[in-house]
């Protein structure tokens, strides 16, 4: 009786050795050297060969045999590379076929997943930016780009603002013309007497610039707007004749204009 059993153990292992191509020993043999990629295609052209786990063992050195199941080591060879999704489904189809839940070495990782968890890895989506809108105009012009400073420096010595309010104001009317709300930087920077001549040359420059963005929007038709543009690049000019209006915010019309009296 032993014999046979014998005899039947050593059949059902040269069946298994039959059906297990020599790329199962490759991969085994990587797996074992942490080569992970070339276990990854040794298994890969396995299970192209063969992809159904048997509970029999084929021959890899000497006296080593491994249990034929090349879903459980391409799950593992994948999982080790960080390749969590793929690894996953090579997990899922072992277990589905029943050899290596048997095995308890096997079924230790089939159980932790070789860290890859139980469901793969979300990726991380790049969160949405706010997209900056620039009201159309019949001429175009630079997008205004934010500004360092509070207020931009158009002369080579900076004065310093007398009064806070009004400095708050210049900087909010600043802030509105870079955001293309033109209607606000107008009343804002109309609304207060700045008596510093800087920030009253920089208020004069931003109103002409909102004003004259305005009255392009309207069709160029409303003639005392065009005046007021008129008049406060007048007045720019003459608290800050040497004055070079900064081509990245505003527009060429503007920026020529208002250099016209400089020096």
């Amino acid at each position: 009786m032993k014999s046979a059993a014998l005899a039947l153990f050593v059949l059902a292992a040269i069946a298994v050795e039959a059906q297990a191509p020599p790329s199962f020993r490759e991969g085994v043999l990587a797996f074992e050297k942490k080569d992970w990629a070339a276990a990854e295609r040794s298994m890969r052209e396995t299970l192209a060969g063969n992809p159904n786990e048997v509970n029999g063992t084929v021959s890899i050195a000497g006296s080593w045999f491994e249990t034929y199941v090349p879903h459980y080591f391409l799950a593992r060879a994948l999982a080790k590379q960080g390749k969590c999704a793929e690894a996953l489904a090579e997990f899922a189809e072992s277990e589905r076929q029943g050899v290596t839940p048997s095995i308890p070495d096997f079924a230790a990782h089939l159980k932790t997943r070789d860290g890859c968890g139980s469901q793969p890895k979300k990726e991380t989506k790049p969160k949405k930016v706010d997209v900056f809108v620039v009201p159309l105009e019949p001429e175009p012009r630079p997008v205004p780009v934010p500004v360092p400073v509070p207020v931009p420096k158009t002369t080579t010595q900076a004065v310093p603002i007398e009064s806070h309010k009004t400095e708050k104001q210049l900087v909010a009317g600043i802030a509105a013309y870079l955001r293309g709300d033109y209607e606000q930087t107008t009343t804002l920077l109309a609304a207060s007497k700045f008596t510093d001549r800087a920030a009253a040359a920089e208020a004069a420059l931003f109103r002409a610039a909102a004003r004259d963005a305005l009255y392009r929007i309207g069709g160029s038709k409303n003639d005392a707007l065009r005046r007021d543009v008129e008049r406060d690049l007048k007045t720019y000019r003459e608290l800050n004749p040497n004055g070079r209006p900064d081509p990245r915010v505003f527009p060429p019309r503007i920026c020529s204009a208002a250099a016209l009296g400089g020096g």
